[in-house]
Parts: C-alpha cells; structure tokens; sequence
C-alpha cells in the first residue's frame, strides 16, 4: 500500500528535525552538557555514555530495521553463490538510516571537541572506534534476528539476563557500564591500541556470525514447518458466537509465530523492562515519563498486537464475509481481547509497581481504564482501516513488519500525546488529572456497546475496499 503524500511530508518534516537536532547536539554539545554535568569536560560525558548509547541503538535498529534476508531471498534461484550473496547483501544493509545518523552527531562533535580540544595526538582513533561501534551494533542486530528466526527462546533469555543485569548495575549504584565505556575510549585518545583491538575484535565477531545465521536460516527456510500447538480454550456456551469468535482470536494469537512473538514481547515489556524503568526513577523523572509508563504497563498488548486487529484474519477474511457472523458481534469479540489484555498486564505488573514505586500505583490504575477505555478504541480505529494482507503462517524473521505502513507508526502520536500532554498540563495537581483520565476510560468502557456499532458501520461501508486490499496485497 502506497503512503499518501501527506506522510511522506511528514516523516520528511520529521527527518529533517531530527537531522537538525543531532547536528546540533554535535556542534554545541558544551552548552547542553553544562546544565547537567556542569564541571565535567564535555569530552568524559560522551565518553562514560558510549556504550550505553549504541545499546540504545541497537535496541532502535532490533524494532525497525530489516534484515538482508528479505532482500537475498528473491535471488536464491540464480546461478550466484549463496554465500556470495550473503556478504553482498550484508554490506549493502550498511546503508541505513541508522548508520547514517549517528554520524550527525558525533562527525561534528569530533571536529569541535575531539579533534582540536582533546590534546590527544590520535584523535582519529577516537572516530575509528566509534565506528567500530556502529559496525558492531548493527551487525549484532543482523546475527541476533537471523538465530531467532529459528529459535526465538534465546531472545527472552538474552534480554532477560541484560534487563536483569542492567537493572542490578544500576540500583546498587556500581555504574559498570560506564567505567567500562569511560576505561575504553579515554584509553583510546590516549593512542591505545588493545582497546581499539577489543572493540574491532568484536565487530568482526558480529560481522561473521551475523553472516553464518543469516546463511544457515536460508538454508534452512522450507525446511522448519511450525506446527499448531494443541490448545483448547473453552468458553462458556451462553457466550453463543460472542465465545467463539473470542475463543477463535486467542487460538489464533497463540498458534501462530508471529502474533504470539507480539504477545510475548508485550508481556517482556510489563515485566523486565517495566523493572527497568521503575527501578531507575531519578533518571526518568517527571509526568510525561509517568504516562508512558502506564500506556506499556497495562496498555502493550493493545499498542503492539491490537493495530492489526483485521489484519490478522485477511487470509480468510473473504469466507469470513460470506458467513452469517454479524460484524458487530466481531467487533466486539476483538474489542474485549483487548480489553482483558489491559487487565491481564495490570495483575502482571502490579507487584512491580508494589515493590518499587507505590507512589505510582493509583497512576497504574488510572492507566487500567484509560487504555482499556480509550487505548483500545484508538488502537481499534486504525485496525479497522486495514487493507494489506498479513501472513501469519509465515514469520518471516522475528519481527516482521508486513501489514504495517507509515500511519501506523504515526499513529502513536495521537494516541500517546493527549494523556501525555494533559499530564504535562495539570502537574499541580496531578490527583485530578488521574481521576479525570480514569473517568474518561471508565465511561469509554460503558460504552463499548456505541463503540461496536461505530465499527461495525465502518467495517460495512468498507468491506469491498479492505477485501480488495487484502487479496491485492497477498498476491
């Protein structure tokens, strides 16, 4: 599905600001650092951040940049070596917006602080080994999608033991991450040559494994089929058709890869990375923090899973639309899976806020009604404009982002600003500002009834045009 134009000039507008903004931080990165580290040379605070920030990055690259594989798979039947094709497509995937605009930054920040103040006399190794960094970054990124095509076990334990090891480092105070990454790039202005060995010895560890994944997951595609899991989900019989087609959303949520890696990963959100975030509360200080915060607690799954909401059914989609189900009792049947999401992660989280944050627990109920009152009807919206067909049957990576366009990264905007700004807003008096929120949710959930019948409308009036989306695009 072709992006309208009025997409395009937004991410172009949001392109530029960003490009503007890191350029510059990179130019004038004295005038920022001094209201927060005001005795600290400018040079030290990159520094002690290096490590942390392409953490950040890969993290960036893991949600939204793509692997090789999809571009070397339509090759596949020509007389060209695989491996040939693998490091081809390996070095051109180095043409990322994500290589690129670091560089914004720290090119910049090179020329004005490194290069002339550092009174270093290799300062060109200071900018090797940031490169070394993005090499290492995004072909980590490569090797860690390729091996969990095959086996997405490894991606929970991997982020289980860095969110649990990052969260100790950081509540005991040890600051690990940070002397590691200040000993290393201090060492390296200093014309240390291991230190830069370490950091190249890493990169080209990624770079190979990276390669031996992706070509051992091409060998292998055709070759793993996934079969159904077994599992019965009973409902009550006087839930009539309401029951079945509940039942039908979640055995489809689980059976298949894909919507099950969304379920998983929301659940990693409400838990390891919500003790993260819970645990570090002097860094993330502030309302609009606090309302992010409860929109993942509770509101993940929605915000993840729930943008395809139709999606998911387009390979029967048709047969769908010729049986005698009423679209408004379809509707209904999504609409309360997400409503219940909410209130499953609410109980998963809630001992967290318990634990770390009690001051944070009437915000973590505010936030339960909100997103199953508001988030979902949202959410809802933009899922019931759907028309590009989602092979769930076919993962195709870990995460895979056919069926999603450029609105339905945008539309977070408008579904995290308004509680976000209103939060902003009423500050001083912040207890007002949640009983407000919770009543607009509250009521919104009272209305589900009114909400069914302004989808079902919808979804009549755009039958034939989401049915032609969907058989156009599955093609």
């Amino acid at each position: 599905m072709q992006q309208g134009w009025f997409i395009r000039v937004v991410l172009g507008l949001m392109m530029i600001y960003s490009a503007f903004i890191l350029l510059t931080l990179g130019f004038f990165f004295d005038r920022f650092s001094t209201e927060v580290w005001p005795n600290k040379p400018v040079i030290e605070v990159v520094n002690q951040f290096l490590l942390a920030a392409f953490v950040s990055l890969f993290f960036v690259r893991f949600l939204f940049q793509k692997t090789p594989r999809i571009s070397i798979v339509p090759y596949l039947h020509m007389p060209i070596g695989r491996q040939s094709l693998v490091w081809f497509f390996q070095g051109a995937s180095l043409f990322s917006i994500h290589n690129f605009y670091p560089l914004l930054f720290f090119i910049p920040f090179w020329l004005r602080y490194v290069r002339i103040d550092s009174g270093s006399n290799e300062p060109g190794m200071w900018l090797l080994a940031v490169g070394m960094l993005l090499l290492s970054s995004h072909f980590a990124n490569l090797w860690l999608r390729a091996m969990l095509q095959r086996r997405a076990g490894w991606f929970y334990l991997i982020m289980t033991v860095f969110m649990v090891t990052a969260f100790i480092d950081e509540t005991a105070g040890m600051g690990v991450q940070q002397r590691i990454s200040t000993y290393i790039f201090s060492h390296i202005l200093s014309g240390d040559l291991f230190s830069l060995g370490l950091l190249a010895s890493f990169a080209a560890l990624t770079i190979i494994l990276s390669a031996f994944h992706l070509s051992r997951s091409l060998r292998e595609s055709g070759a793993r089929v996934e079969h159904a899991r077994a599992t019965s989900i009973p409902m009550p019989e006087s839930w009539g058709m309401l029951g079945h087609l509940i039942r039908l959303e979640l055995l489809l949520l689980w059976r298949n890869r894909r919507p099950r890696h969304y379920l998983l990963v929301s659940l990693l959100f409400s838990t390891m990375y919500l003790i993260f975030m819970l645990g570090t509360k002097n860094a993330f200080p502030g309302f609009a923090f606090a309302a992010l915060l409860g929109l993942f607690a509770s509101g993940g799954f929605v915000l993840n899973y729930g943008q395809l909401m139709f999606g998911w059914d387009s390979s029967y989609y048709p047969a769908l639309m010729t049986r005698n189900v009423p679209l408004r009792t379809l509707v209904k049947a999504k609409l309360i899976v997400l409503q219940l999401s909410c209130v499953g992660l609410f109980v998963l989280s809630f001992p967290l806020f318990m634990w770390f944050r009690p001051d944070l627990i009437p915000l973590h109920f505010t936030f339960l009604f909100y997103n199953a009152g508001i988030t979902s009807v949202l959410i809802l919206e933009l899922a019931s404009r759907n028309k590009q067909a989602i092979n769930i049957g076919k993962s195709g990576g870990f995460f895979n982002y056919e069926g999603f366009s450029a609105k339905h990264w945008l539309w977070f905007i408008p579904t995290a600003l308004p509680p976000v700004l209103f939060m902003m807003a009423m500050s001083d008096r912040a207890q007002l500002a949640l009983i407000i929120l919770a009543t607009l949710g509250f009521v919104s959930v009272l209305l589900s009834d009114a909400w069914t019948r302004y989808f079902a409308r919808g979804l009549t009036i755009r039958k034939h045009d989401m049915l032609e989306g969907f058989r156009n695009s599955a093609r």
